[in-house]
C-alpha cells in the first residue's frame, strides 16, 4: 500500500491519450495509489483541433500537479515519451525545497520517466536522438501517428488493435519544442528503460541518461528486458513495481 499520500500524475506521449494509461491506473489503484492522467492539448481529440505548440501542454501538466499538491498529496510525475518535454517545463518551483520555502507541505517528490524525453533545459527530442533539427516550416501542422510497430511491438494483435484505435494526430511543432527547465537538478529522477523500444531506441535511452547524469540531484534506472515503448500496457506489473519503488516503497 502507499505510504504517505502520494499521487501519480501520468503524462502521455505524442499521439496518445489518457485512455492508454487505463491498465496502469487500475493497477496503481489496486495498490492504494491515486493516479490521474490529463489530456495534452497538443494531441487532437474528437472535434477538438490540436493546439499549435506545447505551451498549453505545459500549463495542463502544471495545473494537474498543483491540483493534487493543493489537495494535500505529494506527487510523482510519470511522463511517457514526448510527455517528458512539457513535464520538465511544468515543474519549476514545485520541488521539495522550493515548496518548503514557500510554506507548503506538499511537493513533487519524483519524476518517474517511462521511456520519455526528460531532458535538461534547452534540449529537445532531436538533440536526444542525435539528429539534425530540420525545418519546422516544412512540416505539416499536425502529424499522423507512426506505425503501431514503433509503439506496440511486444503486444498481442488484439492489444495492438485496441490501443492503435485510440491514437490521434499531434501538433508537429510540439515535437520540436525545447525543455524550459532542468527539473532533474532539484527533483529525483527514476528512469524506466525498455530494451526493445523501437520508438526510442536503446542508444537514445542511454544518451538521455548520460545527458542527465552530470547534474542530477538523484537518479536511478530500471530496465524491462524485451519491453516495447509502451510497457504501461504490455508490462503492467513491472511498470507498477517501478512506480511503487519510485514513490519510496521497498519491494
Amino acid at each position: 500500500m502507499a505510504s504517505q499520500k502520494t499521487t501519480f500524475v501520468l503524462v502521455h506521449g505524442a499521439w496518445h491519450e489518457p485512455a492508454h494509461f487505463e491498465p496502469l491506473i487500475q493497477s496503481l489503484n489496486d495498490h492504494g495509489y491515486k493516479a490521474v492522467a490529463p489530456a495534452l492539448p497538443s494531441v487532437a481529440r474528437s472535434h477538438i483541433e490540436a493546439a499549435k505548440d506545447y505551451l498549453s501542454d505545459v500549463e495542463t501538466v502544471r495545473s494537474a500537479v498543483l491540483a493534487e499538491l493543493d489537495a494535500g498529496s505529494n506527487v510523482v510525475v510519470v511522463p511517457h515519451s514526448y510527455g517528458g518535454i512539457p513535464t520538465t517545463s511544468a515543474l519549476k518551483d514545485l520541488d521539495p525545497e522550493s515548496r518548503s520555502k514557500a510554506g507548503c507541505n506538499t511537493s513533487v517528490v519524483g519524476i518517474a520517466s517511462i521511456t520519455s524525453f526528460v531532458l535538461p533545459e534547452g534540449m529537445n527530442i532531436r538533440d536526444a536522438e542525435n539528429r539534425e533539427q530540420g525545418d519546422i516550416s516544412k512540416l505539416p501542422k499536425v502529424l499522423a501517428p507512426m506505425s503501431t510497430d514503433y509503439f506496440y511491438n511486444d503486444m498481442t494483435p488484439d492489444q495492438v488493435e485496441k490501443y492503435a484505435a485510440l491514437l490521434k494526430p499531434i501538433a508537429a511543432k510540439a515535437l520540436l519544442e525545447r525543455s524550459k527547465y532542468s527539473a532533474h537538478e532539484v527533483i529525483p529522477v527514476h528512469i524506466l528503460m525498455a530494451s526493445e523500444d523501437k520508438a526510442m531506441p536503446w542508444t537514445t535511452q542511454e544518451r538521455i541518461v548520460e545527458m542527465l547524469k552530470p547534474k542530477a540531484l538523484l537518479m536511478r534506472t530500471e530496465v524491462i528486458p524485451g519491453a516495447s515503448h509502451s510497457p504501461f500496457i504490455s508490462r503492467v506489473k513491472e511498470t507498477t513495481d517501478f512506480l511503487r519503488r519510485s514513490a519510496g516503497e521497498s519491494i
